[in-house]
């Protein structure tokens, strides 16, 4: 049926979850190479595998404290008791059933010895299916889990039982058979699969089966994936696994080991599907874009109009025939009308009139309905699609449509537009990183690689040819806490690529150019001279201590400080007048509008004293930056520092111990003090129950004031549970690009357990 609304375009959605690695005591001994792998098909786009490692079993006693002190907080406990509180007894009394069931099933699982050796998590995109006048894309994603025999026999029980009931309760609740649970064997593997009813054996998007093969359980969401790594497994596949592939191979060659977990994602793997996708909705778009040139001899009578407007209602609703009848009418009205032309084949080969559908149809192209791309996706001529004349019909409509150079030049412009959108993920190869634990720290190590000949795409100026940042240190006093010192992208390239980018979609983006300038020019503000033509685009943030909390500085690097000092003046001035303007109209915007004086810091020559609703801010521009600060005295000791007048983040031990100092040429580096990251996280939650409970008081409706004191309360609750994330001491990371690929090492430093302050408190306690 021809439509005059735009079709909507699928989504999708990629969610990855993969169990955590906590060994208990009985764990096998760490393996040589991560043997799943080899059960994972190369041709996936993620893949994530870890390992039992004896030396991270800190953590696990780490994690533990924090889920222990969760459960005995009630705070789980109170969140469902205050969900299950607004519904009806009747409900009330299912969802305690339903509770204490799967409560008893979950328990049976033993979720820590289930991967206690290995496990590895894979997906892949499938190629987009027609979904009738739609697409979809699902994921296949499977979840492969190595323990021991006997372990993994009693899990793929526990987790069937736990199948088996859901597919019951969701079918009692329905009154009908919605979900059916089917058990099979594959490739030595007993499997039991839940998928809709009557669906057995069919290759369909949702389905979740679990398998169990010797010490292995797999769990996929999806068919295929599972089949091909339970064949990979027991050997039987002519495929190859992902570890084999030379491309793999590549990818690791110049990372560490991977001691703990490894993890690679395809790009180019996904982007074929995504590709598919995008070419799709194109043809969606190129079919709307080139309705109004394409289809020829339509809307020209508004009686006929009318009556094709009850006709779309009726098809609409799926009453072909009255569709049909309604048509007709608007058909007599106006015979050269050729959308009602085409909508007469539709309906006719709908309600099984296909020979009458074909002579309507080219009937539709002789009267102007040039549309080849929306005769060959509409699923209301899916009967016709076989036929000699439908085919001959086609052929008469696409050789029509080229005849007509505004719409074939209109949708070429489209295509070049999603080709160059779609150029910029296609620049990435792909995502290696490995991590592993040195005493109490965890490393992580990544390579991002491009595709060879990335340079040329014209996205790549953007941030592969920014200058290195130079003296990561320069500006960091000894004092800070925490900083971050960054290459940014450049602004500059890439505002010429969308600019580029619009005026390559032809006379339309010109205009909308024009009309850009215009809005500049009367503005008196052009982003190119009056902001890009001066900002750099690398960036520091520095926390440092203060008597009264901590300081923070934002650094921004700029070609010429005067100039940026101007361009800082004007900005405020600019900002307090319209902020002045409009108080006028309601007074409680005045309180935003900034208040502007000179700073009275002596070693701050040129700079501003700010004040906005109460938050105080010192701004200016020096030694090549644009700098805004919340603390004069910390500004000033960032400068000091860049001029040698203050001791430097060298002189930091902490720093020097934990961190990490780039080598030579980088693009960003980081620095964290983590030492007081569970304090302030409960001093956070606490402070907004505290608030919150004075908002409460306010609150008129009882029933509200009832709910948000009981959620205050459970917030209340949740501030002990975070002090317990006591056990970190800092993170770093330092990233290199040499223009084919990015280096990024990352590490998290972690207290040790003999000197952790909660296990410290509670060995005096005990003394």
């Amino acid at each position: 049926m021809y439509r005059t609304t735009c079709h909507g375009l699928v989504g999708f959605a990629l969610v990855l979850s993969l169990f955590s690695l906590t060994p208990h005591a009985s764990a096998k001994p760490q393996q040589e190479a991560q043997t799943l792998l080899s059960a994972v098909p190369a041709d996936v786009f993620l893949c994530v595998a870890g390992r039992h490692n004896p030396e991270r079993e800190f953590l696990t006693d780490y994690m533990t404290d924090v889920t222990d002190a969760l459960s005995e907080s009630g705070i789980i406990t109170d969140l469902m008791e205050l969900a299950v509180s607004q519904l009806s007894e009747d409900q009330q009394e299912n969802v305690d059933r339903l509770k204490t069931r799967f409560a008893e099933l979950i328990g049976d699982i033993d979720w820590c010895g289930m991967g206690q050796v290995e496990t590895a998590f894979a997906e892949r995109m499938g190629p987009p299916k027609t979904i009738g006048s739609g697409m979809m894309m699902m994921p296949d994603m499977v979840f492969l889990a190595r323990g021991s025999s006997d372990g993994a026999e009693k899990n793929f029980q526990a987790l069937a039982a736990l199948l088996r009931t859901a597919a019951e309760e969701i079918n009692t609740a329905a009154k009908k058979e919605i979900l059916a649970v089917t058990p099979s064997t594959l490739h030595d593997a007993r499997i039991v699969s839940l998928r809709a009813a009557g669906q057995h054996g069919k290759k369909i998007p949702v389905s979740i089966t679990i398998a169990v093969q010797d010490d292995v359980i797999a769990i996929g969401m999806g068919d295929e994936l599972l089949e091909e790594s339970l064949a990979l497994l027991a050997g039987r596949s002519t495929n190859k696994s992902i570890n084999a592939t030379p491309r793999f191979k590549k990818a690791f060659a110049n990372l560490p080991q991977a001691e703990d977990e490894q993890t690679f994602f395809d790009a180019q793997a996904l982007l074929k599907p995504l590709n598919g996708l995008a070419q799709f909705i194109l043809t969606q778009v190129e079919n709307d874009a080139k309705s109004s040139d394409d289809v020829k001899n339509a809307y020209k009578n508004e009686e006929a109009n009318a009556i094709a407007g009850e006709a779309n209602k009726a098809y609409g609703e799926k009453d072909y025939q009255e569709a049909l009848d309604l048509i007709r009418k608007a058909y007599e009205i106006d015979p050269t009308d050729s959308r009602l032309l085409y909508n007469l084949a539709c309906f006719s080969a709908l309600v099984g009139e296909n020979e009458k559908a074909l002579d309507w149809l080219d009937k539709a192209v002789d009267a102007g309905f040039h549309a080849p791309g929306k005769i060959q996706s509409d699923d209301d001529l899916d009967s016709l699609r076989n036929t000699t004349q439908y085919k001959a019909i086609l052929a008469k409509a696409k050789k029509l449509v080229t005849q007509n150079p505004d719409a074939s030049a209109k949708v070429q412009r489209i295509r070049r537009l999603v080709d160059r959108a779609m150029g910029i993920p296609g620049m990435f190869d792909y995502v290696a990183t490995v991590s592993y634990t040195e005493g109490h720290s965890v490393h992580s190590e990544e390579i991002i690689a491009l595709v060879p000949g990335a340079s040329q795409n014209p996205f790549y100026p953007v941030f592969g040819k920014r200058p290195p940042v130079q003296d990561f240190d320069r500006f960091i006093p000894k004092e800070a806490t925490s900083f971050s010192v960054s290459g940014g992208i450049d602004l500059l390239a890439l505002y010429k690529f969308l600019e580029d980018s619009v005026r390559d979609f032809g006379p339309e983006g010109a205009t909308a150019l024009a009309k850009w300038e215009g809005i500049q020019e009367e503005k008196n503000f052009n982003v190119r001279k009056d902001l890009l033509s001066w900002v750099q685009g690398d960036s520091v943030t520095v926390t440092i201590p203060q008597p009264m909390g901590v300081a923070t500085v934002f650094m921004l690097r700029v070609n010429d400080t005067e100039t940026a000092n101007a361009k800082l003046n004007a900005a405020l001035a600019s900002i307090a007048s319209g902020m002045q303007d409009l108080a006028k109209h309601n007074p409680m915007l005045g309180a935003f509008a900034p208040q502007v004086s000179p700073a009275t810091d002596g070693r701050l020559p040129g700079f501003q004293n700010v004040m906005i609703a109460m938050n105080p801010l010192v701004c200016g521009a020096a030694d090549g930056h644009l700098i805004i600060g919340t603390s004069a005295d910390a500004v000033a000791t960032c400068l000091e520092t860049a001029r040698g007048d203050h001791p430097g983040i060298r002189k930091n031990e902490t720093f020097m111990a934990e961190g990490l100092i780039p080598k030579g040429d980088f693009r960003s580096v980081s620095f964290v003090d983590e030492r007081n990251f569970g304090k302030n996280l409960a001093t956070g939650v606490g402070m907004m129950a505290l608030t919150g409970g004075m908002a409460v008081a306010s609150i008129p409706d009882p029933e509200v004031k009832q709910l948000a004191t009981k959620l205050l309360g459970i917030l209340g609750k949740l501030s002990p549970v975070l002090a317990k994330l006591d056990f970190y001491k800092s993170s770093a990371t330092a990233v290199t690009f040499n223009g084919k690929q990015w280096h990024s090492h990352g590490v998290t430093n972690y207290v040790d357990p003999g000197s952790r302050p909660a296990k410290a408190q509670q060995a005096n306690a005990t003394e």
